[in-house]
């Protein structure tokens, strides 16, 4: 069995836990810190919401959680391997610390994945530019 290949990285932001929510949910900002397709017309996230770029990947949201925590599943449809086969989230955890919000993240798991390591070192860089990205945006509302 491979090992896990989850990034798992935390930060704290200088604002509310409705600001970094807003933040994760509303598609004007996400397109801030993330690739979203342009054509996204879905509004903000929230249980069920689906985001496909198409051919290449969709995620779909399977927790919701105001304000606690935001889960999409990652569907790509050029792996050759059936949905169940793979368990690829992107998480996002929300808590109070010291009167911040503590915003953990959590992506992965690639292991079970052809070329796992290549997303998961993606994710790792992805990750740094994202986490910057969300602090400036919730600490500017």
């Amino acid at each position: 069995m491979a090992p896990q290949l989850i990034v798992k990285d935390q930060m704290e932001i200088n604002a509310s836990k409705a600001s970094v929510w807003e933040v994760l949910i509303d598609p004007e900002f996400i397109r801030q810190w993330d690739d979203i397709p342009e054509n996204y017309t879905g509004g903000h996230l929230q249980a069920g919401s689906t985001i496909n770029w198409e051919g290449y990947s969709k995620m779909t949201v399977v927790h919701f959680s105001p304000e606690e925590q935001l889960s999409l599943k990652l569907f790509l449809p050029q792996v050759k391997l059936d949905p169940e086969d793979y368990n690829v989230r992107y998480s996002y955890t929300l808590s109070e610390k010291n009167g911040q919000t503590l915003l953990r993240f959590e992506i992965g798991d690639f292991s079970s994945l052809p070329n796992g390591k290549d997303y998961y070192d993606a994710s790792l860089e992805w990750v740094e530019t994202a986490k910057s990205k969300i602090k400036s945006l919730a600490e500017k509302r």
